[in-house]
């Protein structure tokens, strides 16, 4: 009888950390050591994304420097990876199977981020990534990446999300809940949002729900500069991931914690401290 082991995911700034050297090499050798005994590694669509546009709003000069992030994130053997988050949270929390963004690529996502992310590793600047990268035992067949037109599409719900947070500031736009917040998320993919179907949803993204709310607070201060906060929205998106309970987030920042207090899921939201103490402790 196999052991189902749990899903564990890196945030951005782990890779960051890994990659400038902030994170001791050493010890994120043993960490990497103790996910592959422990865990089955998987790859997060938003942290991803974060990493590409971080890449592609970088000079070519520095393009090899700034790839070294993504290189952390495909480092670990035995890596799958996961489709967009609101995707996710469809399948698992409504049993929706055949849900997902619209894309011309004919993959699905996971095979699309699978086949990017290799790709970009492979490219030695965004021009050539631009004009194809060779594909393997395919003799004349390229694959092409716009790292740009990426971040532009990929930008696009993030100004949305502010505008909503702006909207909210002013009172034009309610304070969310679990209901009409999942009825969004269900509206987005052109799904009527029924009651039964909000209601599981929503109990589904406890997690991400109350950091949402946490965001609407904060964006009622007049002061908050939604420029300064613009990743705030792929965390909330990450939290998303959490409706499957085998899930686990490892990262560094403790806004995870502190704006999901009293959420269920939120013992499966690992600080990375706290995870090295763990391993230290065990191992001794």
């Amino acid at each position: 009888m196999s052991i189902v082991r749990p899903k564990i995911f890196l945030d951005t700034g782990i890779c960051i950390n890994v990659a400038n050297g902030i994170i001791d090499p050493a010890e994120w050798r043993r960490v990497q050591k103790w996910i592959a005994s422990r865990y089955r590694y998987v790859i997060s669509f938003i942290t991803l994304k974060e990493l590409l546009i971080k890449l592609a709003r970088g000079s070519d000069a520095y393009f090899e420097q700034n790839k070294r992030p993504l290189r952390v994130l495909w480092s670990p053997a035995n890596r799958s990876f996961l489709p967009y988050p609101a995707v996710l949270a469809l399948r698992t929390a409504l049993g929706m199977r055949s849900v997902a963004r619209s894309d011309d690529s004919g993959m699905i996502e996971e095979q699309w981020a699978k086949t990017v992310l290799g790709n970009v590793l492979k490219a030695p600047n965004k021009a050539a990534l631009k004009r194809g990268i060779k594909v393997r035992n395919q003799r004349g067949s390229m694959w092409t990446f716009d790292l740009d037109h990426f971040d532009t599409h990929e930008n696009s719900p993030q100004m949305e999300h502010a505008q909503l947070l702006e909207g909210i500031r002013d009172g034009n736009i309610e304070m969310p809940k679990p209901n009409s917040w999942a009825a969004w998320i269900l509206h987005q993919f052109g799904i009527t949002p029924l009651t039964e179907d909000c209601e599981k949803l929503g109990l589904s993204l406890d997690a991400a729900f109350r950091f949402s709310v946490a965001l609407s607070e904060m964006a009622k201060n007049r002061s908050y500069d939604f420029t300064a906060h613009a990743s705030d929205w792929g965390d909330a998106l990450q939290l998303y991931y959490l409706c499957d309970a085998r899930m686990h987030l490892l990262t560094l920042d403790a806004d995870f914690r502190n704006r999901t207090k009293g959420s269920v899921q939120g013992s499966r939201i690992l600080l990375y401290s706290e995870f090295v103490r763990s391993i230290r402790s065990e191992v001794s």
